[in-house]
């Protein structure tokens, strides 16, 4: 498919079921799967560092085909079927990412970013454009369609150690470090996404 799609990421406060089972949330991807506009797999994890929290990565034709599930029959058994699944309060974002997002790498990296000027947006999209070059397009990213100084970035990655090892290089590392600079590192962690295409 040609366009980009629109991706929906929520990241949420985990169930002690979901730590203890990830494949609890099939019953709701089994109900999502069949909207119209969404693309299969869903992805899905745990967060590595603290499993406390997860992740669903789900992708649409555009955010008018979320937005036109939310309001039909289908959404109250979602969160019905959800219930298991997020233990707590969660936070829904919706990007359109530089290149097609895939999601399956062995470890997923989650960067959320918030400019401390908006001023300042054009140098941070040279830098992420040059840190994705530099991980030759490992990492794609863009504006959340909720506020456009917010910028979600993710990484496809071998391990957590190949992250760090390859931003401890000087060419990446000052480009981090000058990110940071600008924007508000707002989250950054990894996890280990599985993926589901629904029955």
């Amino acid at each position: 498919m040609s366009t980009i799609p629109t991706t929906e990421i929520i990241i949420f406060e985990t169930s002690e079921k979901f730590r203890e089972d990830v494949s609890c949330l099939r019953p709701a991807s089994d109900i999502v799967s069949k909207a119209d506009g969404v693309h299969k797999p869903v992805y899905f994890g745990l967060q590595i560092e603290n499993p406390a929290t997860g992740y669903l990565f789900l992708n649409w034709d555009s955010l008018a085909h979320h937005q036109a599930f939310m309001t039909s029959s289908s959404y109250g058994p979602l969160l019905e079927a959800l219930k298991p699944t997020i233990g707590g309060p969660f936070k829904m974002y919706h990007v359109i990412f530089n290149d097609h997002p895939t999601f399956q790498q062995p470890v997923t990296e989650v960067l959320l970013i918030t400019l401390k000027d908006p001023s300042h947006r054009a140098e941070v999209f040279d830098i992420l454009n040059n840190l994705s070059d530099l991980t030759e397009k490992k990492l794609i990213f863009g504006p959340t369609l909720e506020d456009e100084n917010a910028i979600i970035l993710v990484g496809g990655w071998s391990s957590v150690e190949a992250h760090w090892e390859m931003v401890a290089n000087p060419e990446p590392k000052a480009a981090v470090e000058r990110l940071f600079v600008l924007a508000n590192k707002d989250h950054l962690f990894h996890t280990a996404l599985s993926s589901y295409a629904g029955k």
